[in-house]
């Protein structure tokens, strides 16, 4: 599994978009190829926004979360 590779805000702006987008969606009348296509970027968005990692970050090596500092010591 790969690390975490999200940051806070950037976790909710993907869950508030997906939440919107898949609302948007669920609303039409007629759910065509659009609409589905909508529900699963929608969905991806939610499920990156829960668990904190995007694998196309990790595909162009994008970290936008903080790193705590390493307590390694060099004594």
């Amino acid at each position: 599994m790969i690390e975490r590779n999200l940051g806070n805000i950037e976790r909710a702006v993907r869950l508030i978009l997906g939440i919107a987008f898949g609302v948007w969606a669920l609303m039409q009348p007629q759910l065509n190829g659009v609409e589905w296509l909508v529900i699963v970027i929608a969905l991806a968005l939610i499920l990156n926004g829960i668990f904190s990692r995007c694998y196309v970050w990790y595909l162009f090596d994008v970290n936008t979360s903080k790193k705590a500092p390493s307590s390694t010591s060099i004594c």
